[in-house]
């Protein structure tokens, strides 16, 4: 007993190691020198979140699941520079038209030319839409245009009216409406504002097919 006492004790000196010694073999002293963490600065936070946030977008949208785009200043060019101002119509009297004149004109033949003379302001949003591969043009806006109604009798002009038109919302819904949607109308000539009322929704079906038209330029501009 003694000398397996004296066996294991210089063993210990020698440097064999307990069973234990195992859990610090693998320690060692580190030699790098320590990096130092600095906070960063709001501008660099800030890149950093939005890096992260674009990459999280970019995840969850990668089927092309969902995707919107304001397109509204451009619609807005579109509309008040090509479409709108290219609107006219031309149209005979009905009987409920032609009892809003002045009593000298009711028993003419009369007919009516109407145009946008200009656009006073083009305002609403209008967003393109990418959802699962199909494209949609979503608006809503609000058109305030100034007429121009030239009453004829064959070739002899008989009367000029202008007067505004203020639709108040247009949205994607009213492009199957038959009828102009809610809107304001005034006539410079207050006489004959009861007539200018009448005539004045025969701007629609020109006002839809433009409003018809921007979404299909949309869709192929953001194809």
């Amino acid at each position: 007993g003694a000398k397996w006492s004296r066996t294991r004790h210089a063993m210990t000196e020698q440097g064999v190691r307990k069973p234990s010694d195992h859990l610090y073999w693998a320690r060692t002293q580190s030699t790098a020198t320590p990096v130092e963490i600095k906070p960063l600065d709001k501008e660099a936070a800030a890149a950093l979140e939005q890096a992260a946030a674009a990459k999280r977008g970019a995840a969850w949208n990668a089927a092309s699941t969902w995707e919107e785009k304001d397109i509204s200043k451009w619609a807005h060019e579109l509309l008040s520079e090509t479409l709108l101002p290219s609107i006219a119509a031309d149209f005979e009297l009905s009987p409920a038209e032609s009892a809003k004149l002045p009593a000298e004109l009711q028993d003419l033949s009369l007919r009516c030319s109407l145009k946008v003379a200009s656009v006073t302001s083009t305002t609403g949003d209008v967003t393109h839409v990418l959802s699962r591969g199909k494209q949609r043009v979503v608006f809503e806006l609000a058109l305030k245009l100034l007429l121009e109604l030239e009453i004829r009798q064959g070739s002899e002009l008989k009367h000029i009216l202008t007067g505004t038109l203020n639709i108040t919302e247009a949205t994607n819904e009213e492009l199957d409406a038959p009828k102009l949607p809610a809107h304001k109308l005034s006539c410079e000539d207050r006489s004959w504002a009861s007539f200018f009322g009448l005539a004045a929704v025969h701007t629609w079906p020109p006002v839809k097919a433009a409003l018809g038209a921007l979404v299909d330029q949309a869709k192929q501009k953001w194809i």
